[in-house]
């Protein structure tokens, strides 16, 4: 199974992705008391812990403040 991508903000779905894929809302708990949400492009039968750790990691890579690396503190949700 290939690794989910995050994505947050764009529209559509990246190109070169084959139909059994889906788009996940993951949200984040910052440190600040935000709430950072992140589109997940991978598989339907896509782990949670996946979609967060994605989610998560693209996160840190940012400019905002940390967010909390505790998976209870995510929403996951599948949006299509």
């Amino acid at each position: 199974m290939p690794s989910p991508t995050a994505h947050p903000g764009l529209p559509d779905e990246p190109s070169g992705t084959d139909g059994g894929s889906a788009c996940w809302l993951v949200e984040l708990a910052g440190v600040d008391g935000c709430r950072y949400a992140y589109r997940v492009y991978a598989e339907r039968t896509a782990r949670p812990g996946d979609l967060f750790w994605s989610a998560l990691h693209h996160h840190d890579e940012g400019p905002h403040p940390r967010a909390f690396d505790l998976f209870d503190t995510a929403s996951i949700r599948l949006i299509g």
